[in-house]
This record gives structure tokens, C-alpha cells and sequence, in this order.
């Protein structure tokens, strides 16, 4: 099931008290609904500006999938969000925007035997790139926005 097109997304202030209320019941990790978070991801590194619905800083997995729960509730879209670097709108849309950088960004494991890493979504680059450089390693690709 597709979530519906931004602009179809009209809710008024009460029911998205209501969602946020709901996410932050839902969730152990952080839900921001302030104006001051809402525009700090209203924007990505392009021209676009999507005002969020909220931006959600799940601890696990267990949170997301609760985060998803609480948006299909409420038929909301959702959006996951990276570092914000996309240059053509990816990272910002009228969603609740789900940021794993802040609490799900641990590398779980490499093996470099069989030249593999399990990590959290949240990762940055370079963090993995220092920690396979000890085995001699490293990640490719080689975007400009790794750090």
C-alpha cells in the first residue's frame, strides 16, 4: 500500500497534537513536534521545503515498527531520513519523518573474513570506514557527503 501524495496530507492542529501525542506514547525514543525541529527538517541540501507532520528518533527497531503502527492509524505517510544531504527533495516531505541518526547509528559487527558489516541504519560513513580501516578495509562507495 502507497502512501498517499503530500498534498493530500490536511490535518489540523488538533489531530496533529493528536499524532503526536500518539507517537510519543508509541515510542521510547524522541518525538519532536516543536516548531523549531519541524523546520530544521523541513529542508534537505535541495530547494525544497516540506513542512513535517513530526520527526520521530527511534532507540530500536521496536520503535520504528510502532512508529509505523501509529501511522497507519492515523494514514499518515512516512518518511526515512538520512544526514539530509539528498540534493533533489528526498529528505523532506509533508511526513513523519523517521531520523535513526541520533540513537540507531552503532556498527553490530565486522567480519572480515567474510568482508561483510552488519550496522544500524543510522551509521555515519566515516565512523564505518575508521572501524574496517582496522582490518584493512574499507566501504564504497565514496559519495561527497560520507562525514
Amino acid at each position: 500500500m502507497s502512501s498517499p501524495p503530500p498534498e493530500s496530507v490536511a490535518m489540523d492542529r488538533r489531530q496533529l497534537r493528536r499524532l503526536g501525542k500518539a507517537l510519543s506514547r508509541a515510542v521510547r525514543g524522541t518525538v519532536g513536534t516543536d516548531a523549531a525541529t519541524l523546520a530544521v527538517y523541513a529542508t534537505d541540501s535541495s530547494n525544497y521545503r516540506q513542512v513535517p507532520l513530526a520527526v520521530v528518533f527511534p532507540r530500536d527497531a521496536r520503535d520504528v515498527l510502532e512508529t509505523l503502527r501509529v501511522c497507519r492509524e492515523f494514514d499518515v505517510p512516512v518518511l526515512g531520513r538520512g544526514a539530509g544531504t539528498s540534493l533533489a527533495g528526498q529528505g523532506c516531505n509533508t511526513a513523519v519523518v523517521v531520523d535513526m541518526s541520533r540513537y540507531m547509528n552503532a556498527i553490530l559487527e565486522i567480519d572480515p573474513e567474510r568482508r561483510i558489516a552488519r550496522v544500524e541504519p543510522g551509521v555515519v560513513l566515516d565512523d564505518l570506514r575508521a572501524a574496517a580501516a582496522v582490518h584493512g578495509l574499507t566501504v564504497g562507495p565514496d559519495p561527497a557527503t560520507h562525514a
